[in-house]
């Protein structure tokens, strides 16, 4: 079952969410339920918090494999 809630955000509030909910391909309620249901989870002291990196984590290769020693090498070259 799920209930309406109705809630007034400042302007600015209210397009910082709205820019975030767009890069995550997401509607405003959507996302505000995401960002939500993750502070419950995170509050409730629960490890199952929904992060979209996880399915990835030894799926992807790379040559390069000095990314922490050298970061600011790689962000210097990339800029």
């Amino acid at each position: 079952m799920t209930k309406t809630l109705r809630i007034e955000l400042p302007e600015e509030l209210e397009q910082q969410l709205l820019e975030y909910a767009t890069q995550a391909n997401l509607s405003l309620s959507h996302w505000i339920l995401q960002l939500l249901t993750q502070t419950i989870l995170v509050k409730g002291n629960q490890t199952h918090v929904t992060d979209p990196i996880l399915p990835l984590l030894g799926t992807l290769t790379c040559d390069v494999n000095d990314v922490g020693e050298n970061h600011d090498t790689y962000l210097t070259h990339a800029l």
